[in-house]
């Protein structure tokens, strides 16, 4: 029978799980927590398992990798968009609303919005912005190098670097960026007013970018073209002059996702800065030095690094994909999934699974598997900036281990503060020396 079948006496976890980024009231951190570590609620866990949400609703969470692979993947049983007979799963107590962004779009819709990018993102040719991401990164570090004082990492090195470059590959002025930071701390807003937050980002963000993908469309000639707005309105154009009938929602959703490009393409990856740097700070390989100090010594370790920190530090505050919905009878891991039941895969868990990672709990900045990680998720909705995001968390990594080597925290671990206004998980404030 379906989850909202289930008798009243059944008993399931309440999920999410208990930050471990957030202080339980009245009980202070001791020196060993780590607050990018896992609630131990997931150890009594199985594969997948039935969990109670905050409105009441009931899912499936997934736990192992390989079924979340098959989650993710595989949109003939799982889906994020509104289907005949269920409304979207969107929006879903505690999760932001993400209507009417890519993220609640399946099939040749998804395709289609996803593909005015065309391959600004590819792995394959994403080396020709190296040398932007490394003369920006490159200036902030050596500002942070200029003084004696304390720099906190949010405001000197991570937001201006990743909201810098999207905005530069995009072709926002640098004076409207300022701007889209705020819009994105409300769409991803966790506060009491976070429905109206939302909204409003939404509108705004809308109004601002349907001004310039006009401008673009109605001179395409002139329109910069090495911009990816330019080319995002190109294609628009092109699809409206070959399916008339749809100009007005191609409009709507070509606005919709180049916003969203800009909100993407730098929260998460300012995050993940900060978060590493916390990490790489704070852990001590077997030798007793830091996770920093050893990359110093051994630089050639960074890429893998990368990936092993995406695998083990959770990005979103409750460590999993945005909910779907099954929309045929089928089974994982041989819990039957009734059509209409929702299903959360819980990447962070997934990334810790003991079949697809030797010794999960373990940084390994030598392990083969690193890159199988589903930090950046997996299938159709896979992060389209996951290559632009890889190559500047691996350029911070190489700059600052090359020209800051005795980088370190500023204050004590316990007594940094953690982010809890938006669904990213990061510190609010690092403050670190440099020298």
């Amino acid at each position: 029978m379906a989850l909202t079948e289930q008798p009243e006496s059944s008993i399931c976890p309440h999920f999410p799980f208990p930050r471990q980024d957030v202080p339980a009231e009245g009980v202070p951190w001791g020196p060993d927590h780590d607050p990018l570590g896992l609630a131990p609620h997931y150890e009594e866990l199985g594969l997948v398992t039935r969990v109670s949400l905050s409105d009441g609703q009931e899912a499936h969470l997934v736990t192992g990798h390989a079924e979340c692979v098959e989650v993710l993947r595989d949109e003939t049983r799982f889906v994020r968009g509104a289907t005949p007979g269920w409304p979207a799963p969107d929006g879903i107590r505690p999760y932001p609303t993400t209507a009417p962004t890519l993220l609640c779009m399946d099939g040749k819709q998804h395709r289609l919005i996803r593909g005015l990018a065309g391959n600004a993102f590819a792995t394959a040719t994403i080396h020709r912005y190296r040398p932007m991401v490394q003369t920006l990164t490159t200036r902030l570090v050596e500002d942070m190098l200029n003084t004696s004082q304390p720099v906190e990492v949010n405001q000197a090195l991570g937001m201006p670097l990743t909201l810098g470059i999207i905005g530069a590959v995009m072709g926002v002025p640098e004076q409207d960026l300022p701007q889209f930071a705020v819009w994105g701390d409300l769409f991803l807003s966790t506060g009491p007013d976070r429905d109206d937050d939302n909204s409003r980002a939404k509108q705004e963000m809308a109004a601002y970018m349907g001004q310039a993908i006009g401008q673009r469309m109605a001179s395409l000639d002139s329109a910069p073209p090495d911009e990816l707005m330019t080319s995002i309105a190109a294609r628009a154009a092109a699809h409206i002059a070959d399916n008339p009938g749809q100009a007005e929602q191609t409009m709507t959703d070509t606005v919709i996702f180049a916003a969203s490009l800009v909100i993407a393409g730098w929260e998460t990856t300012a995050a993940a800065i900060a978060s590493f740097l916390f990490r790489l700070l704070t852990h001590h390989g077997h030798d007793g030095t830091t996770l920093y100090r050893q990359l110093c010594t051994h630089p050639e370790r960074i890429p893998t690094a990368v990936e092993e920190l995406m695998r083990t530090i959770p990005n979103a505050a409750f460590e999993s994909a945005q909910p779907r919905r099954a929309i045929v009878d089928t089974e994982l891991a041989g819990v039957p999934i009734k059509a209409g039941d929702l299903v959360i895969a819980a990447i962070d868990r997934a990334n810790r699974d003991p079949r697809t990672f030797n010794d999960p709990d373990q940084l390994d900045f030598t392990r083969a598997a690193a890159s199988q990680h589903l930090g950046f998720g997996g299938g159709p909705h896979i992060c389209m900036g996951a290559p632009l995001a890889r190559l500047e968390l691996n350029v911070v990594l190489e700059t600052l281990t090359q020209r800051a080597p005795n980088l370190r925290l500023h204050t004590p671990p316990q007594d940094v503060q953690w982010n809890t206004a938006t669904t990213i998980r990061r510190p609010a404030e690092l403050w670190i020396q440099l020298r």
